[in-house]
């Protein structure tokens, strides 16, 4: 028997986000002496691949993890969503979140909490006891931050602190690499301001820089896989770089923290070759289902002259930051594509305001026709290979309250070879797959990470694959914080050497108060940009 939680002041517990880090670099560069400290940490505890959500996005992915609900309940999906009863598209952000997040949970059981840079954490309700530091989707920290003061706080004793950096689609690689070194070290820098200042029983922050360097190098890199050919760019060696750097990162936290803590490293998905963009508006429209207008064509032909820094005024103004969307004849259209990795909506009569698709027989069978088409389709890179491996029902996926803002089809491109880019959903007539509109190599895989050791964490253990949907309640029991029987994840008791402690209640989440305008004057789109998650 699993003996119950010793007293939480003594065992802070310490969850760093990789944000993108992949299993098969982190066990190759573990092996080989490249990462000690995380090798130093799996030593003392657990490693495993840790599965991500569907779509593995980001939004949908963190939002899962702190949460320990599917998307159903906590209702994010996308960078951006649809606006029920519209066709209007806002950025998302914690605003559309329902469910306590993992450090809410723990304030309600009066403990406290630092957090750093969780992406689409943003805003935060009112903190009792604990810190809060935004990442992506703040567009500065004067105003986000908890309390208020941290913003000047965290300026004064690290000036250069981003909240993230410029793409490599918007500067020479050199500059890129520069940038995002010199955010990983700030950020670091003020990892360890919080644990020294606020010394919280609970610290979760996310480093970026990793799903930055593999979206941009890729391909290009030396990776533990590849020949050496590669040997030769002058910036071969850029993943490895940005791991090592975060490694050492984790060596003086696990140091800071002291031997007491336990100490979890996890990433949302993983990494791999990206092929292109995947235009699924454009298949839609071959099988007469999306009308676009010709007003539309002209402009994305203009579009494509432009300067690619004076595209984005081609798009619509206000929060639709998906401009393409006007350009959809509605009263001709039975089903759209919209977002980062694949999905699908019908036109539906009811729920959309020029809905031309019947609830019922009529929509299911639709589905499947579309579903069908689909999986039917030819790699234009291997012709004997399918360019979509699966195509799910959103309902079957995802259940809750939310539920009915899923798409409809959750569409599963072949290995996430492919892309459907936000901002250029709409290709050229008869184009179904292209170069991507931004200079990214690598894509999203499902698997990530999960490296754990300290007092909490038992040692040795053969472990099958873990779930993402599991972190926040395994994280709950490592507090000592009795896990709400509510949540759809479970405590990974395997890996845990306490016992389990549940409850009934499941608190609910902080309320936002926030200044900051509404969704899509807030800068998200900007950073989705610089970032090349939007088109230029």
């Amino acid at each position: 028997m699993k003996p119950a939680h010793p007293d939480r002041s003594a065992q802070p517990l310490l969850v760093i986000g990789w944000d993108g880090a992949t299993p098969e670099l982190v066990e190759a560069w573990m092996e080989d002496g490249s990462l000690p400290h995380l090798a130093a940490l799996r030593a003392r505890g657990c490693y495993a691949p840790l599965r991500s959500v569907l779509p593995p996005l980001s939004p949908a992915a963190w939002t899962t993890s702190i949460t320990g609900l599917n998307p159903g309940r906590h209702g994010i999906w996308d960078f951006g969503h649809l606006v029920p009863g519209t066709y209007r598209v806002d950025p998302t952000d914690a605003r559309q979140r329902q469910g306590a997040s993992l450090w809410e949970i723990a304030e309600a059981a009066g403990l406290s909490a630092a957090v750093l840079n969780v992406p689409m954490s943003h805003p935060s309700g009112e903190l009792m006891r604990s810190a809060f530091v935004p990442g992506l989707g703040a567009a500065k920290l004067e105003g986000a931050t908890w309390p208020r003061a941290l913003a000047t706080q965290l300026m004064a004793e690290i000036p250069d602190y981003q909240i993230d950096c410029n793409s490599f689609e918007h500067a020479d690689p050199a500059d890129f690499l520069e940038q995002l070194m010199a955010m990983t070290r700030a950020r670091g820098k003020a990892v360890q301001l919080l644990l020294e200042t606020r010394q919280p029983d609970l610290l979760m922050a996310v480093f970026t820089a990793t799903d930055r360097v593999q979206h941009a190098f890729w391909r290009q890199s030396s990776l533990p896989w590849t020949d050496g050919a590669r040997l030769g760019w002058r910036f071969s060696s850029a993943i490895k770089d940005v791991y090592v750097l975060l490694d050492e990162i984790l060596g003086r936290l696990v140091q800071q923290a002291g031997e007491q803590a336990t100490v979890m490293v996890v990433s949302d998905h993983g990494f791999g070759d990206l092929e292109g963009d995947l235009y699924l508006n454009g298949v839609l429209e071959e099988m007469g289902l999306l009308s676009v207008r010709r007003a539309g064509r002209l402009r994305e032909r203009v579009r494509k002259t432009l300067p690619k820094r004076l595209r984005p005024l081609l798009n619509s103004s206000g929060a639709d930051y998906r401009g393409d969307f006007g350009d959809i004849e509605w009263a001709e259209t039975r089903a759209f594509s919209r977002g980062l990795l694949g999905n699908i909506w019908l036109n539906l009569r009811g729920r959309q305001p020029h809905g031309q698709v019947e609830p019922g027989p009529e929509a299911e069978q639709l589905l499947s026709s579309i579903s069908d088409h689909l999986l039917a389709l030819k790699d234009p890179q291997e012709p004997d290979r399918p360019l979509v491996s699966a195509v799910f029902r959103g309902s079957d996926l995802y259940w809750g309250p939310m539920a009915g803002q899923a798409p409809d089809l959750v569409v599963v491109p072949r290995d996430y070879l492919w892309m459907t880019r936000s901002g250029c959903e709409i290709g050229p007539p008869g184009v179904i797959t292209a170069e991507p509109a931004v200079r990214h190599t690598g894509n999203h895989r499902m698997n990530g990470i999960l490296v754990a050791g300290g007092p909490g964490i038992l040692q040795d253990v053969e472990l099958a694959q873990l779930r993402l949907l599991d972190l926040c309640p395994t994280a709950l029991a490592l507090l000592g914080v009795e896990v709400p029987r509510g949540l759809d994840g479970l405590p990974m008791e395997d890996m845990l050497s306490c016992a389990v402690g549940w409850t009934d209640v499941l608190p609910s989440r902080t309320p936002v108060t926030t200044t900051e305008p509404a969704p899509g004057d807030s800068g998200l789109e900007q950073q989705l940009r610089n970032i090349g998650y939007l088109a230029p």
